[in-house]
């Protein structure tokens, strides 16, 4: 018995010094290049406001893009939305192009991340707060699909309990 316990805890031990000596060792050194680097290429990455044209909102998506806020009207003040609570905004839906698809004519209630409404929304309501008021690039794996491609909102958040 003690054999068998004795050869997992080797092997442990082993793993964990193998990850170590990987961590520390330096890294090959690279040529500068005069191309920017993804992060450069993308503005910051928020987890709220206030919004500045170029932020990027992580999308939660393994190698996906980001979200991406074309243009800011207003920042709001107060909380940040968050999970779990009931969303009101007006929105207009647009394809990548600008073409209107939903105008929005009255506002739209949801529960933030219960999946009510477009995955995208979840993410970008959720780091909202009361007056934020912006254009944004959702990807189409947060918005509805390949079918649709990237979509472009107006949204402004009117209020959340």
């Amino acid at each position: 018995m003690c054999n068998l316990i004795k050869t997992p805890r080797r092997l442990l031990g082993l793993a964990l010094m193998a990850a170590l000596a990987a961590c520390s060792s330096d890294p090959a050194p690279t040529a500068p290049s005069d191309e920017p680097s993804a992060a450069q290429k993308q503005g910051p990455i928020k987890d709220q406001g206030p919004w500045e044209v170029g932020d990027q909102i992580a999308s939660g998506l393994a190698n996906g893009p980001n979200i991406e806020i074309l243009e800011v009207r207003a920042n709001g003040e107060g909380d940040v939305c968050g999970v779990g609570k009931s969303a009101t905004l007006k929105y207009v839906a647009m394809k990548a192009d600008g073409t209107v698809m939903d105008p929005g004519d009255r506002p739209f209630t949801f529960r933030v991340g219960s999946g009510e409404a477009i995955k995208g929304w979840d993410v970008i309501v959720a780091k909202m707060r009361v007056g934020d008021n912006f254009t944004l690039t959702l990807p189409q794996d947060l918005a509805y699909g390949p079918s649709r491609g990237d979509l472009k909102f107006d949204m402004e958040l009117l209020s959340f309990r």
